[in-house]
């Protein structure tokens, strides 16, 4: 077995965050206690099950209020969490985790492997619907029991006693140990679960092991979380509570933190970006992630894939950042954002930063309709925000120009999010998604056909494939190679309109230290951030 220690990363992490933070020393511990962060998160969570989440606003609550093997840095390296070092193979195929054995649960249980392996096998449960399930196919016989032709018992987990937790995973995968960190490989307290079912979660209920407990949840309104005692680096928490009201609207989120209602407001207006850009708590920080449009591949006139190419031809991507979006994002010509290792490999060039009208109509005129002639209306589905709203009304002027007629509806996230997975209606529907590991895959993995991030409805033999060969690929560049002709098949079929690479601007009150959000999205630790007297 190769040694792989990360015990002294995880110090020399917090030794260089607390630096680079200028936190005061001794604002841990008893100290904590008074000390408020209030933190807009925009949106109901629509999920505080570890199992069952899939969007960064629930994964920023859960990441707080549980904790899993490892954590990750904002450059994506792990270091330990409730695993205190692991041991891989020579071959790459079996990890040991080996847990510390005094962390606790809420309830006063002891966290042990067997927490991990009932979390890990209830995703995987046909009958659990995790949408998340895919990201455990790694591990042997994980998709052929979440496909109902294998056994939880065949399943590559194994613990040999409380603290120790095997994996075996049926080929390579060398993102295994970071991707660890999300939230669908948390533990879980069974017979809390057992007990509660699917009330759980409620705050009356819940049973978690993180650096934070679930103290409150009005559901459409706030939420609360308050210190835990109890956790094994309480001490070191800067956090006594953290207020997390459910502002939906981006310009009522401004105001309340332009009047200190708030410390932290993560959405912008768009209509306000030049202002708020100027703010000198104005920051904006780098994000793995793409803003883009589906298509119901199986939905008239979307079953044609020249009028999903003509209409993805048709945006002006640059115009929408500069003009509404305003966050300074990329221009994006393909799924897979720029700065994900191997990019230079795989980008595509097919989609420009600005449109190509004449190629766009042409493609319209082929597929029997020339200047929009005949093609029935389309309609755009969004999640409520302003921003989205925004720019949902730029593509439909956009559109216009090559003579679409589109509608426009919103729905609020809970709402929108089952409407897409589950209504045949649905036409063309916005999406974002965030890295959850910094490998391609990530992103590609999405559009597998009948995944459970895959709204699209469109699947294809050879994209899967790819999948499949990109985990048994030898070297990097074999992965990268094999994720450039996955590249090119998506912008051949066209099951998707990408829009732009995120950036994620935020307005933090300069009396806050140490926030850090992670690039990968909701994984951003709150343990890590101090407010100062104020």
């Amino acid at each position: 077995m190769n040694k792989w220690r990360h015990v002294w990363l995880g110090v020399i992490l917090i030794v260089v965050l607390v630096a680079g933070a200028s936190v005061v020393a001794g604002c841990g511990g008893d100290e904590a206690e008074g000390k408020v962060l209030k933190i807009n998160v925009n949106t109901e969570p629509p999920s505080l099950d570890p199992n069952l989440a899939t969007d960064t606003t629930s994964a920023l609550v859960i990441n707080n209020i549980f904790e899993g093997l490892v954590h990750i840095d904002p450059s994506g390296e792990p270091y330990p969490g409730v695993a205190e070092s692991w041991d891989v193979s020579d071959d790459g195929l079996v990890y040991t985790f080996n847990l510390r054995g005094d962390d606790t649960w809420t309830n006063g249980d002891t966290v042990t492997s067997q927490d991990f392996k009932n979390s890990w096998l209830r995703t995987l449960n046909p009958e659990t619907g995790a949408a998340y399930a895919y990201m455990l196919y790694f591990i042997d016989g994980a998709a052929a029991y979440n496909s109902g032709e294998g056994a939880a018992e065949d399943v590559g987990i194994e613990t040999p006693d409380e603290t120790t937790l095997v994996v075996t995973l049926g080929d390579p995968a060398p993102w295994f140990v970071p991707v660890l960190s999300h939230q669908s490989f948390f533990p879980i307290n069974k017979a809390t679960v057992d007990e509660f079912g699917d009330k759980w979660t409620e705050p009356e209920n819940i049973v978690t092991n993180g650096a934070f407990t679930l103290e409150a949840w009005k559901h459409d309104s706030d939420l609360l979380l308050k210190k835990s005692g109890d956790w094994r680096e309480a001490d070191s928490v800067m956090l006594g509570t953290i207020e997390m009201p459910i502002i939906t609207e981006a310009t009522t989120g401004v105001a309340s933190f332009e009047s200190g209602e708030i410390d932290i407001q993560m959405d912008m207006p768009t209509s306000d970006m030049s202002r708020l850009k100027e703010l000198p708590e104005y920051e904006n920080f780098p994000m793995l992630g793409v803003y883009y449009y589906g298509f119901n591949v199986e939905h008239p006139p979307l079953d044609d894939v020249r009028v999903r190419k003509a209409l993805a031809l048709a945006i002006d991507r640059q115009a929408i950042i500069d003009n509404v979006a305003q966050a300074d994002q990329l221009p994006a010509t393909g799924v897979t954002p720029k700065g994900m290792p191997g990019f230079d490999v795989l980008e595509q060039d097919y989609l420009g930063p600005t449109p190509q009208v004449d190629k766009a109509k042409a493609l319209l005129a082929e597929a029997g309709y020339p200047d929009g002639e005949g093609l029935p209306e389309i309609t755009i589905y969004h999640n409520t925000s302003e921003g989205h709203q925004a720019i949902a009304t730029a593509i439909q002027s956009q559109w216009a120009a090559i003579g679409v007629n589109a509608t426009i509806k919103n729905m609020e996230w809970k709402q929108y999010i089952d409407y897409v997975q589950n209504n045949d209606e649905v036409m063309v529907y916005r999406m974002g998604w965030v890295a959850d590991f910094a490998d391609a895959y990530n992103f590609l993995d999405l559009f597998r056909g009948g995944g459970g991030n895959n709204y699209t409805r469109w699947g294809n033999d050879t994209y899967d494939q790819g999948l499949a060969d990109a985990l048994k690929a030898t070297s990097s560049e074999g992965r990268w190679d094999i994720y450039k002709s996955m590249e090119d098949i998506l912008t051949e079929d066209m099951p998707v309109m990408p829009i732009y690479w995120y950036t994620n601007p935020e307005l933090v009150a300069d009396y806050v230290s140490g926030y850090h959000p992670n690039p990968l999205g909701g994984l951003t630790n709150l343990w890590k951030v101090s407010v100062e007297d104020h």
